[in-house]
């Protein structure tokens, strides 16, 4: 039987993701998203109900997570935009509909990595709360031009969290 595999991407949509840079005639999303659209098709093409997929938009122009009207501060910005779980081609369709370069900078590429962990945490779980066998996986496709807040003690905290759970973080 095939491990079970979850992997929430984390796509930077700010502002500057609409922009071209290194002679490129395509914006930065736009390069960006092709390996990211292989992969999502790739896994909605296997059919496999072992494979979940989460997507996140980072730097959005609005707040859509779950964290934001929790009282926590620092998930404005960032929006759900697929929950963790299987990916079908009607979830690709809508994907394709709602990632496009927002009118904003402001959102946090940290925030948006714990609210990442929080969904491999809810996505992967028993019903005891114990981590079920999955392989997790983050990975965070940026242009770099948007700002990182918070402090250590909170990027040691999510750190924490990441290999409690054996996440593994990819930054692209």
């Amino acid at each position: 039987m095939a491990a079970k595999e979850a992997t929430v991407y984390i796509v930077d949509v700010g502002r500057s993701t609409g922009e071209c840079h290194s002679g490129r005639t395509e914006s930065d999303l736009d390069y960006a998203m092709s390996y990211v659209w292989d992969k999502l098709a790739t896994t909605a093409s296997a059919s496999r109900k072992t494979l979940f997929v989460g997507v996140i938009g980072l730097r959005t122009d609005e707040s859509d997570n779950h964290l934001v009207g929790d009282g926590f501060s620092g998930f404005e910005n960032l929006s759900i935009l697929k929950e963790v779980g299987p990916i079908q081609m009607s979830d690709l369709r809508h994907l394709q509909n709602v990632i496009r370069p927002s009118n904003t900078d402001n959102g946090d590429a940290i925030s948006a990595v714990a609210l990442a962990v929080d969904m491999l945490e809810r996505g992967t779980q028993l019903k005891s709360g114990k981590p079920a066998k999955f392989i997790r996986n983050i990975v965070l496709v940026t242009d770099g031009y948007g700002a990182i807040e918070g402090d250590e003690k909170e990027a040691l905290d999510i750190a924490k969290r990441i290999n409690e759970w054996e996440m593994s973080l990819r930054v692209m």
